[in-house]
Protein backbone atom coordinates (compact mmCIF):
# COMPACT_ATOMS: atom_id res chain seq x y z
CA UNK A 1 0.00 0.00 0.00
CA UNK A 2 0.78 3.58 -0.61
CA UNK A 3 2.62 5.81 2.29
CA UNK A 4 3.57 9.56 1.96
CA UNK A 5 4.66 10.80 -1.14
CA UNK A 6 4.30 7.53 -2.86
CA UNK A 7 1.52 7.59 -5.98
CA UNK A 8 -1.61 6.10 -4.82
CA UNK A 9 -3.30 3.67 -7.14
CA UNK A 10 -6.78 2.06 -7.15
CA UNK A 11 -7.65 -0.90 -9.74
CA UNK A 12 -10.90 -1.51 -10.82
CA UNK A 13 -11.52 -4.82 -12.75
CA UNK A 14 -14.55 -4.89 -15.44
CA UNK A 15 -15.94 -7.42 -17.51
CA UNK A 16 -18.72 -5.24 -19.06
CA UNK A 17 -21.70 -6.16 -17.15
CA UNK A 18 -23.62 -3.97 -15.37
CA UNK A 19 -22.02 -4.77 -12.30
CA UNK A 20 -18.53 -4.13 -13.43
CA UNK A 21 -19.59 -1.00 -14.89
CA UNK A 22 -20.96 0.40 -11.52
CA UNK A 23 -17.86 -0.22 -9.66
CA UNK A 24 -15.85 1.13 -12.17
CA UNK A 25 -18.19 4.36 -11.83
CA UNK A 26 -17.43 3.80 -7.90
CA UNK A 27 -13.97 3.84 -8.62
CA UNK A 28 -13.69 6.68 -10.68
CA UNK A 29 -15.33 8.89 -8.06
CA UNK A 30 -12.98 7.05 -5.52
CA UNK A 31 -9.78 7.76 -7.19
CA UNK A 32 -10.85 11.55 -7.76
CA UNK A 33 -11.49 11.91 -3.68
CA UNK A 34 -8.50 10.25 -2.92
CA UNK A 35 -5.80 11.85 -5.57
CA UNK A 36 -5.27 8.47 -6.81
CA UNK A 37 -4.61 7.16 -10.23
CA UNK A 38 -7.10 4.73 -11.30
CA UNK A 39 -6.12 1.22 -13.45
CA UNK A 40 -8.99 -0.50 -15.42
CA UNK A 41 -8.29 -4.35 -15.90
CA UNK A 42 -10.46 -6.29 -18.32
CA UNK A 43 -8.99 -10.65 -17.71
CA UNK A 44 -9.81 -12.28 -20.77
CA UNK A 45 -9.62 -16.14 -21.46
CA UNK A 46 -9.74 -18.77 -23.95
CA UNK A 47 -13.27 -20.49 -23.28
CA UNK A 48 -13.16 -24.04 -22.49
CA UNK A 49 -13.90 -25.75 -25.80
CA UNK A 50 -14.76 -29.95 -26.07
CA UNK A 51 -16.27 -32.29 -28.37
CA UNK A 52 -19.99 -31.55 -26.97
CA UNK A 53 -19.38 -27.85 -26.98
CA UNK A 54 -20.19 -25.49 -30.34
CA UNK A 55 -17.12 -24.61 -32.24
CA UNK A 56 -15.39 -21.14 -30.76
CA UNK A 57 -12.41 -19.64 -32.66
CA UNK A 58 -9.13 -20.77 -31.45
CA UNK A 59 -7.10 -17.11 -32.72
CA UNK A 60 -6.67 -15.83 -29.51
CA UNK A 61 -6.07 -12.45 -31.89
CA UNK A 62 -10.07 -13.12 -31.79
CA UNK A 63 -10.03 -13.31 -28.32
CA UNK A 64 -7.89 -9.95 -27.72
CA UNK A 65 -9.90 -8.13 -30.46
CA UNK A 66 -13.05 -8.82 -28.23
CA UNK A 67 -11.69 -8.06 -24.41
CA UNK A 68 -10.19 -4.80 -26.44
CA UNK A 69 -13.57 -4.22 -28.04
CA UNK A 70 -15.24 -4.89 -24.19
CA UNK A 71 -13.17 -2.50 -23.17
CA UNK A 72 -13.44 0.44 -25.05
CA UNK A 73 -17.19 0.19 -24.51
CA UNK A 74 -16.81 -0.20 -20.70
CA UNK A 75 -14.35 2.72 -20.85
CA UNK A 76 -16.77 4.87 -23.40
CA UNK A 77 -19.81 4.09 -21.61
CA UNK A 78 -18.18 5.46 -18.15
CA UNK A 79 -16.09 7.95 -18.97
CA UNK A 80 -17.17 9.28 -22.38
CA UNK A 81 -14.93 9.42 -25.62
CA UNK A 82 -11.78 10.70 -23.53
CA UNK A 83 -10.13 9.14 -20.41
CA UNK A 84 -9.60 11.45 -17.54
CA UNK A 85 -5.79 12.58 -16.61
CA UNK A 86 -4.61 9.39 -14.33
CA UNK A 87 -7.35 6.74 -15.36
CA UNK A 88 -5.72 4.24 -17.84
CA UNK A 89 -6.72 0.87 -19.02
CA UNK A 90 -5.42 -2.14 -19.55
CA UNK A 91 -6.59 -5.64 -21.10
CA UNK A 92 -4.70 -9.13 -19.47
CA UNK A 93 -5.03 -12.90 -20.60
CA UNK A 94 -5.70 -15.05 -18.00
CA UNK A 95 -8.19 -15.92 -15.07
CA UNK A 96 -10.03 -13.11 -14.19
CA UNK A 97 -9.57 -13.23 -10.24
CA UNK A 98 -5.86 -14.08 -10.80
CA UNK A 99 -5.40 -11.36 -13.32
CA UNK A 100 -6.89 -8.85 -10.43
CA UNK A 101 -5.21 -10.20 -7.23
CA UNK A 102 -2.15 -9.54 -9.41
CA UNK A 103 -3.19 -6.19 -10.30
CA UNK A 104 -4.14 -5.44 -6.18
CA UNK A 105 0.15 -6.01 -5.44
CA UNK A 106 0.56 -2.60 -6.40
CA UNK A 107 -2.95 -0.88 -5.57
CA UNK A 108 -4.33 0.89 -2.64
CA UNK A 109 -7.51 -0.42 -2.96
CA UNK A 110 -9.08 -3.02 -5.45
CA UNK A 111 -13.02 -2.11 -6.45
CA UNK A 112 -15.05 -4.95 -8.34
CA UNK A 113 -18.97 -5.54 -9.21
CA UNK A 114 -20.15 -8.26 -7.11
CA UNK A 115 -21.25 -10.69 -10.28
CA UNK A 116 -20.80 -10.49 -13.76
CA UNK A 117 -21.10 -12.30 -16.67
CA UNK A 118 -22.03 -16.10 -15.83
CA UNK A 119 -23.46 -14.99 -12.37
CA UNK A 120 -26.06 -16.39 -10.66
CA UNK A 121 -29.08 -14.37 -10.75
CA UNK A 122 -29.38 -13.39 -7.29
CA UNK A 123 -26.09 -14.35 -5.99
CA UNK A 124 -24.42 -11.76 -3.11
CA UNK A 125 -21.05 -12.79 -4.61
CA UNK A 126 -19.66 -14.21 -7.93
CA UNK A 127 -16.63 -16.50 -8.03
CA UNK A 128 -14.21 -13.79 -9.30
CA UNK A 129 -15.27 -11.05 -6.46
CA UNK A 130 -15.25 -13.80 -3.76
CA UNK A 131 -11.98 -15.26 -4.69
CA UNK A 132 -10.55 -11.68 -4.93
CA UNK A 133 -12.42 -11.22 -1.32
CA UNK A 134 -10.07 -13.80 -0.11
CA UNK A 135 -6.92 -13.03 -1.90
CA UNK A 136 -6.63 -9.90 -2.80
CA UNK A 137 -2.98 -8.67 -1.16
CA UNK A 138 -4.54 -4.88 -0.70
CA UNK A 139 -8.52 -3.36 0.58
CA UNK A 140 -11.39 -4.67 -1.68
CA UNK A 141 -14.73 -2.80 -2.36
CA UNK A 142 -17.24 -5.03 -4.00
CA UNK A 143 -20.00 -2.51 -5.62
CA UNK A 144 -23.51 -3.94 -5.47
CA UNK A 145 -26.30 -2.81 -7.94
CA UNK A 146 -28.65 0.02 -7.02
CA UNK A 147 -31.40 -1.59 -5.38
CA UNK A 148 -34.54 -2.28 -8.24
CA UNK A 149 -31.63 -3.84 -10.83
CA UNK A 150 -32.74 -7.23 -10.28
CA UNK A 151 -30.48 -7.55 -7.11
Amino acid sequence: MSTGGEARRIVAGTDGSPESLEALRWAAREAELRGADLLVVLAWQFPAVGPYLPAVPMDPAVWEDGAKQTLQTALTEVFGAKLPDGVRAEIRQGLPAQVLIEAGKEADLLIVGSRGHGGFVGALLGSVSTAIVHHAPCPVLVVRPAQGDGA
